[in-house]
């Protein structure tokens, strides 16, 4: 997705008309904080989880319907959490000692996969900064049963290849610098989908490096951050698509890099990022960043995302849902919008 290059007019407008952002059937009052979203299709239904009260996770689904955007989906929240945090997670010391990172046990950012061979759903999630994958028999959950699968990590996304490979991505957490250390995106090889391959090392793919990417809040000491992996495979193309600068703040946003392999060199656009959201600011677009991205039944790719309520500083976002162009030079561009 590479820069918001505000396309062409004519490219401008459709986009427009095909959003509605905040979306309205996922814009939770129960909840001050809606991000970190993924999607999951099954069954002619789409699932989508998020981060909500940093303990929690729900569903919200709503059935296809073909020719109708996503953003109009009537979804509907799960009647209970698919996952909940247990109370030995609630003792997380990590949001006492940097109450900037948030609240409760941290628990953040789900990522929910179907494996055909088992025919179970896996979610992929954090929980104070360690990685975790838990197991259900319906999208629905309870999601129970979860396995440690890495240490100082947030924001997981599992990639399977056109070949059978299994790919976890994540964005690694410098604890011993926290006010100052990087966070890079890395990738392990998987065995299965709840099994990482022990004889290949972890391989960081993207560091910060850009100015962009350095922006933080004053809770936490500028530092840079690539975090909220997303690989998407389009002609043999393999976007590794990440966000940048402090999720708190208006300045965060969305990047990518591309390869010819899952785990190979890749190579960040000269364009990112995305989108300048503060230019102008009575757009009134900021933070858009941590998203996923799901193809309807025409192959068109869209991009559901969060944005901050506000210019200022905190956890207050919502989902948004746009659409992802892939232009004629395999060039990623998105025309973030809002509605309100």
């Amino acid at each position: 997705m590479t820069t918001t290059i505000f396309v062409s007019i004519l490219l401008l407008f459709p986009l427009l008309s095909l959003s509605i952002n905040p979306v309205p059937a996922l814009f939770d009052t129960d909840f001050d904080d809606m991000a970190d979203p993924c999607i999951l299709e099954h069954d002619n239904t789409l699932y989508i989880y998020n981060t909500g009260d940093q303990t929690n996770f729900y569903a919200y689904s709503a059935p296809i319907i073909p020719g109708v955007p996503s953003s109009e989906f009537d979804f509907k929240r799960s009647s209970k959490p698919v996952f909940s945090a247990t109370d030995e997670d609630k003792s997380c010391p990590i949001s006492t000692v940097v109450p900037g990172l948030g609240k409760g046990t941290l628990t953040w950012a789900p990522d929910v996969r179907y494996d055909e061979t088992s025919g179970k759903f896996y979610m992929y999630f954090s929980i104070c900064l360690q990685l975790y994958v838990a197991s259900s028999s319906s999208p629905l959950g309870p999601f129970t049963s979860p396995v440690l699968l890495q240490t100082l990590a947030i924001d997981p996304m599992l990639f399977q290849d056109d070949d059978g490979s299994i790919y976890l991505y994540y964005a690694k957490i410098d604890l011993l610098n926290m006010y100052t250390g990087e966070e890079s995106v890395y990738v392990r090889r998987m065995i299965d989908y709840s099994t990482i391959d022990e004889s290949v090392d972890a391989k960081k793919l993207l560091t910060p490096d850009s100015n962009w990417e350095f922006p933080r809040s004053s809770l936490i000491a500028p530092r840079g951050i690539n975090e909220g992996p997303w690989m998407y495979k389009r002609d043999d193309i393999y976007y590794l698509m990440y966000s940048g600068a402090g999720a708190d703040t208006k300045y965060y946003n969305l990047g990518y890099a591309t390869s010819d392999s899952p785990d190979g060199e890749f190579i960040k656009s000269e364009t990112n990022p995305i989108s300048d959201p503060q230019s102008p600011p009575s757009v009134g677009i900021f933070g858009p960043g941590h998203h996923a991205i799901w193809e309807d039944g025409e192959g068109k790719p869209w991009v559901i995302y969060h944005q901050q309520s506000d210019d200022g500083t905190g956890w207050r976002r919502f989902l948004a849902i746009d659409e992802l162009v892939v232009d004629e030079d395999g060039e990623l561009q998105v025309v973030f919008t809002r509605d309100d």
